[in-house]
């Protein structure tokens, strides 16, 4: 039989402590394994910051009880422990604070963990320019994201210039921008995380939205796009109408430059 402890001490180690681990999984614990000690110390740092991230985001609910289910600890560390951008680590680290429940077969957090997986970078990192804006437009009004009338209402126009910024790319990746930029936008709704998209010049905006004044992105939410960031922050476990309540905070703890987005239904800008 494996020695659970050896995996404990050796994650634990790098996060500060074996408990920590053990508070955050709860009996689900016992699956690590000796399979850490073939891991490289990289691996093992990966892993630990989603733990870190995830206990972060737990604060005193990590003294409650509950448990993380076992797939959802199964995808966390087969794909976390690639993870090297800061913020898929966000994501992953919140899977993992949202899956911990008292439910046990509540395994939700493992479809998430796959999901986070199959998006590239730059898919991720536009999902979370465009919720950080829908929750910015839209905080504290009677939003259903259940209903397709009311995502109507909050259709959004992202700039070109507002999605270069807060993508923050280099020069080769500016030169290669409608490709990057055509891959996240596709990718995004291939994935019901974004509907009812379109992009381009200022002339063919305009014809949707006439007041934009310059080329780029109209989009609406979905509601899974609105899961996946509760998700991500570690709210998995309220209800995505809950997205718009005032006493619920998403801070841009990455610090992405988000300047100008508009909702079309609304002419304040933002």
């Amino acid at each position: 039989m494996i020695d659970p402890g050896t995996g404990l001490t050796i994650l634990g180690s790098a996060i500060g402590g074996a408990n920590v681990v053990e508070k955050i999984l709860g009996p689900t614990a016992e699956y690590i394994g000796g399979q850490l000690k073939e891991w490289t110390e990289k691996k093992v740092k990966n892993t630990a910051n989603i733990f870190k991230n995830a206990e972060k985001k737990l604060g005193n609910k990590i003294n409650q009880d509950g448990k993380v289910p076992p797939k959802v600890l199964k995808g966390i560390l087969e794909e976390g422990a690639w993870c090297e951008e800061e913020l898929q680590v966000e994501y992953f680290g919140g899977v993992l604070a949202s899956s911990r429940s008292g439910v046990s077969r509540d395994d939700r957090g493992a479809y998430f963990v796959a999901l986070i997986s199959r998006l590239s970078t730059y898919q991720l990192r536009t999902h979370y320019l465009i919720y950080q804006s829908i929750k910015k437009s839209f905080d504290g009004q009677p939003m259903n994201i259940g209903d397709s009338k009311d995502r109507g209402k909050m259709e959004l126009f992202i700039p070109f210039s507002t999605y270069i910024g807060a993508m923050d790319f280099t020069q080769e990746e500016i030169e290669n921008f409608q490709n990057i930029m055509t891959h996240s936008i596709w990718g995004l709704n291939k994935e019901d995380l974004i509907d009812e998209f379109q992009y381009g010049p200022l002339d063919y905006i305009q014809k949707r939205y006439k007041d934009a004044k310059e080329s780029g992105i109209i989009l609406q939410p979905t509601n899974l796009g609105v899961e996946l960031f509760m998700w991500a922050y570690g709210q998995g476990q309220r209800q995505n109408n809950h997205f718009f309540l005032t006493d619920i905070k998403f801070n841009n703890v990455q610090n992405i430059k988000i300047s100008e987005t508009i909702p079309t239904k609304n002419k304040n800008a933002l």
